[in-house]
């Protein structure tokens, strides 16, 4: 069974940027993407499968 880490600081998503590892997306507590990857971040937006984020709003699982 996979254990589900939330990504909170600059490093998770780094590291999940450099090692390519796929991230649940979850808005206002649902689902809103699966399987993709980070492709750019900054402290206020997030970038994932093409789609801007706000980082205070969401939560990025791994």
């Amino acid at each position: 069974m996979r254990r589900t880490e939330v990504c909170l600081t600059d490093a998770d998503l780094y590291h999940c940027m450099l090692f390519q590892t796929p991230v649940e997306v979850w808005f206002d507590g649902e689902l809103e993407d699966s399987g993709v990857l980070i492709e750019a971040y900054s402290d206020d937006v997030i970038k994932v499968g093409g789609v801007y984020y706000l980082r205070k709003l969401c939560l990025v699982k791994k």
